[in-house]
């Protein structure tokens, strides 16, 4: 976990440099990592967005503004209530706060606002500013479903945690819904550099869930 907090922090350090506000910076840190240390965060912490930083590392040259991905990365699922049906709205409203404080310009805050929010549906408005940029961080975001057989199914058993107050019939028919829709997108990844190596595993996967959920 420590190499994972400070592997997080030195990207926070690197989305901020451009401020001398040290004592806001320290405390809006301290916020986020308040946020994403919740008990009932199994899969939704700091090894999720760790994961989400080191593929735009892997993917960074095909980036135009690392910066708004930078910090919808970092800001995305902030808020996250299994109970709540406006988590992406709320994380977007919690993140604009953080970075007006820091004076960020306000057209790299709208672009945040607008890559966090559609990571609700995972849809890419036509109109959409940085199309590419957003392509990437939505498959990024999806990556998880396209892995081997093993992590995935350690995701599906976090997600599960995530979920532990709802009873099993209910998260069944629940979780099967949210899989469905992701398997009769025409694709599920928005970039041909994810397509060709994640689409036909992320497939299988998901199939392979709905599956074992029917059978329990």
């Amino acid at each position: 976990m420590d190499n994972i907090l400070e592997y997080v922090k030195e990207k926070w350090d690197q989305l901020t440099a451009f401020s001398k506000k040290e004592e806001i910076k320290k405390q809006l840190w301290e916020e986020i990592i308040y946020r994403y240390s919740g008990q009932h965060r199994h899969y939704h912490n700091l090894n999720h967005i760790a994961h989400l930083y080191m593929l735009l590392e892997k993917y960074y040259d095909k980036i135009t503004s690392p910066a708004v991905i930078g910090f919808a990365i970092l800001y995305h699922d902030v808020v996250y209530d299994t109970y709540s049906a406006d988590n992406e709205e709320q994380s977007a409203a919690f993140a604009e706060a953080h970075l007006r404080q820091l004076n960020v310009n306000q057209g790299l805050v709208d672009n945040v606002k607008t890559f966090i929010k559609a990571t609700k549906d995972h849809k890419i408005p036509e109109d959409v500013a940085l199309h590419n940029d957003l392509s990437f961080f939505l498959d990024f975001d999806m990556a998880i479903l396209g892995v081997d057989d093993e992590m995935y199914s350690l995701y599906s058993k976090k997600i599960r945690q995530e979920y532990a107050k709802y009873p099993d019939p209910l998260y069944k028919e629940g979780r099967q819904l949210a899989l469905r829709r992701v398997l009769v997108e025409q694709n599920i990844f928005a970039t041909d550099e994810f397509r060709e190596v994640m689409e036909q595993k992320a497939r299988e996967n998901i199939n392979r869930e709905v599956s074992l959920l029917q059978k329990q």
